[in-house]
C-alpha cells in the first residue's frame, strides 16, 4: 500500500503553482501600476478642484462686489471704482509684508 503521489503528478503540480505564481506576480505588478496611475490623478484632481475653489471664490466676491455697486448707484462705474480700492488695499499690504 503506497500512499506517496507519484513523482510524475506532483512535478505537473509544482510547475501549475509556479505558473500561477508568474500569473499573480504579474497581475499584481499590473494593479501597482494601475493604483499608480490612479493615485496621480486624484492629486491632479485634487489640486484642479482646489483652483477652482479659489476662482469660485474670486467669481463671489466680484458678484457680491458688483451687486454691492449696482444697488448703490446702478452704475458699472462705481463697480470698478470699489475694485480699484480693493487692489490698492491689497498692494499695501503686499508691500507691508515685502518689507
Amino acid at each position: 500500500m503506497e500512499t506517496s503521489i507519484p513523482i510524475d503528478a506532483l512535478e505537473l503540480n509544482v510547475r501549475k503553482m509556479l505558473n500561477l505564481h508568474v500569473e499573480l506576480k504579474a497581475r499584481y505588478e499590473s494593479l501597482q501600476s494601475d493604483n499608480q496611475t490612479l493615485t496621480q490623478q486624484i492629486h491632479g484632481l485634487k489640486e484642479e478642484v482646489r483652483k477652482l475653489g479659489e476662482e469660485n471664490q474670486l467669481l463671489r466676491l466680484a458678484r457680491t462686489v458688483h451687486a454691492e455697486s449696482v444697488e448703490q448707484t446702478g452704475d458699472k462705474s462705481a463697480m470698478k471704482a470699489k475694485l480699484n480700492e480693493m487692489i490698492r488695499d491689497i498692494d499695501k499690504c503686499l508691500a507691508l509684508l515685502n518689507k
